[in-house]
């Protein structure tokens, strides 16, 4: 066989994006589940993770034969050696594209998500584990589900639709319709949203999810709780509601809305923080090495 027909032959290389970057994630406890992969699991079978020893009756496996061991057995058993086989997972995104999403400051939300998607597409697609993607507003919407999938480079056309999105949801009631969208094998969940919807829906929605290792990914513009200007007359547009209003900006309106911007910061991490999980916070754009250290021990 010639050396051009073997290329032929070999499997396609991996897409990636220009700006991919790989995402070290780990579930916090082992996997269960039979297809092999890269995390540490429960089953046993081809791995090299030792788990015990069996006789050979119940290990049933005379390749895995430990002469050693058996002749060290007080009761003469033949021994065998057993292995726990590492597992894959899946990685599974939550969406908030509602109209808040949309806001443009010294970042841009929606690129933040995009690059976000394509780091973890192209993760776990190194990995073999499946990706999928959910997003909302009111509702789920159609056109932005990515049923979980091993397919190279379904996540490429999903970061570029979404950069190309423009968000007008007027709320992200669909993030707990999309809850049992997730399915019951437990998940690495990635819930990623401005959070600026109410308490009780999040409270809802974690609750949904708390069979799955929930990572709540904030998505924060630095200059969304800090108008440009000091003193004179601004618009204000709420994005959500579409309401307009003209403010009389202040020094002390600025210190006000300051306040309360952090104030609402601690009641999502407050919230966050009784589910047992805390927020990785991405702010103006996506930086792949903060996503990193959230996962290292």
């Amino acid at each position: 066989m010639n050396a051009s027909h073997e290329r032929s032959r070999a499997p396609p290389p991996m897409r990636r994006s220009p700006d991919a970057a790989e995402v070290g994630y780990r579930l916090d406890r082992r996997v269960r589940g039979i297809r092999p992969g890269m995390h540490p699991g429960v089953e046993t079978g081809d791995g090299l993770e030792p788990l015990l020893q069996a006789t050979l009756l119940d290990g049933r496996d005379p390749r895995r034969l430990d002469l050693l061991a058996s002749l060290r057995d007080p009761l003469r058993r033949l021994l065998v050696r057993r292995y726990r086989q590492r597992a894959s997972i899946r990685v599974q995104v939550i969406a908030d594209l509602s109209a808040s999403l949309g806001f443009r400051g010294r970042g841009n939300r929606l690129d933040a998500l995009a690059g976000l998607v394509s780091a973890l597409g192209y993760s776990a697609g190194r990995a073999g584990d499946a990706f999928g993607f959910i997003g909302c507003d009111e509702n789920v919407r159609a056109e932005f589900v990515l049923p979980p999938t091993r397919m190279a480079g379904g996540h490429l056309d999903l970061a570029a639709r979404l950069r190309a999105f423009t968000p007008s949801g007027r709320g992200s009631d669909g993030l707990l319709e999309a809850v049992p969208m997730i399915g019951h094998r437990r998940s690495l969940v990635f819930l990623v949203s401005d959070f600026h919807f109410p308490l009780a829906l999040l409270e809802a929605v974690l609750a949904g999810l708390s069979r799955h290792q929930i990572v709540p990914v904030v998505l924060r513009d630095s200059g969304e709780a800090e108008p440009a200007h000091r003193f004179g007359l601004v618009r204000v547009l709420d994005p959500e509601s579409g309401r307009e209003q003209t403010l009389l900006m202040r020094p002390a309106l600025r210190h006000r809305i300051a306040a309360r911007a952090e104030e609402r910061r601690a009641a999502v991490s407050e919230c966050l923080a009784a589910h047992g999980t805390r927020p990785l916070v991405v702010t103006d754009r996506f930086d792949v090495d903060r996503v990193n250290r959230h996962f290292s021990p």
